[in-house]
């Protein structure tokens, strides 16, 4: 067997030719002549590998990770050692050299490779859903019979907008398209569904409530085939609100907080804090509203008892001492609650 170029017959042959000669045609790298990069004119995130990545980066670096992702080589190219340099930028497009030093088939070879990387602006499919307005969930803010107050309103905007611009820096589609009030409450339209729950469970740490979700099929999407779901959040807020009074299992209990976990109350009786979940809420009954509460004066105190003022009728009242209330004075003026025809000295929360 002999080269087919050279003639030569006392080597190896690789595709019909000895080394020298398969060396000689021989391209180290597979690279493109022209590369071309989508940029989001808006967010400038970078189509690279097959993705969108919002990465930060400079052209340069982009330039650079453009042409690694373009370079490949096969068997017998080893070790190739590759530098990569911007000769030329002229806007957009910039013309590169590609070098590179590899062992093949046992000889050392060195190769140059121009390259023109031109970067192209573009809208990312976030950027799209953006301006489209498109969102994912809906978290309806309700109250259980009754209406929103304006400070639980202010409250949920404070937090949506809080929580959506932490998300953001991660998820493009935490925004907020569209805010709608209706006679109901309010409606936040949430670009996520997975923000939109993080959302929700901001509020509940601040509000409390009761959340129930319902997924509705829009349509389907036309380059996965998948179907495209909507979810409706419904974020039910008690009946009753921080400073309103409860009965629950027979005990008479003060509303002090309401937390994502359960509503925190205390006990008028014992004095006793203690956290009820969301899930006993249907055996949570309003006996008391914080307006309902008076102001009188402890008018005497002896041992185990304490004597008040009745704020409606000015009588005097007696009641069990208790470890609060033993440390009134006399003449100190005093909350009180009436529930059932009985009184309760209330405690400050402030003063806690």
């Amino acid at each position: 067997m002999f080269c087919v170029r050279c003639g030569s017959s006392d080597s190896e042959l690789y595709e019909g030719l000895c080394r020298d000669c398969f060396l000689e045609d021989y391209s180290i790298l597979r690279i493109p002549d022209r590369i071309e990069v989508r940029v989001c004119s808006h967010c400038r995130a970078k189509f690279i590998s097959g993705q969108w990545l919002d990465e930060g980066l400079p052209d340069e670096e982009i330039v650079y990770r453009a042409l690694e992702d373009s370079i490949s080589w096969d068997e017998p190219v080893e070790n190739p050692e590759i530098e990569l340099e911007i000769m030329q930028e002229r806007g957009t497009i910039y013309r590169c050299l590609v070098e590179v030093d590899a062992e093949v088939l046992g000889k050392r070879l060195s190769q140059e490779y121009e390259v023109e990387v031109r970067i192209t602006n573009t809208v990312c499919p976030t950027c799209s859903k953006q301006s489209s307005g498109y969102y994912e969930a809906v978290i309806q803010l309700r109250a259980d019979g009754r209406e929103l107050a304006e400070t639980e309103i202010e409250t949920a905007d404070r937090v949506v907008q809080r929580t959506l611009l932490k998300l953001s820096r991660r998820d493009k589609l935490a925004y907020l398209p569209q805010r709608v009030e209706v006679k109901e409450g309010v409606d936040y339209y949430i670009g996520s569904h997975k923000s939109a729950r993080k959302v929700v469970d901001a509020i509940r740490e601040k509000l409390g409530g009761i959340t129930m979700e319902s997924p509705r099929l829009m349509g389907q999407d036309k380059s996965t085939g998948k179907g495209l779901y909507r979810t409706w959040i419904s974020l039910r807020l008690a009946n009753f609100r921080v400073g309103d009074f409860l009965s629950h299992h027979n005990r008479i209990l003060a509303v002090i907080d309401l937390r994502k976990k359960g509503v925190s109350v205390r006990d008028l009786e014992t004095r006793e804090v203690k956290n009820i979940l969301w899930g006993e809420y249907e055996d949570m009954d309003v006996v008391g509203r914080a307006d309902d509460v008076k102001t009188t004066t402890v008018t005497s105190r002896s041992p185990g008892m304490i004597q008040i003022l009745h704020p409606e009728t000015f009588e005097p009242v007696d009641l069990e001492a208790d470890s609060y209330t033993s440390t009134l004075d006399i003449g100190e003026q005093v909350p009180v609650i009436e529930i059932d025809k009985r009184l309760y000295i209330i405690e400050d929360e402030a003063e806690e």
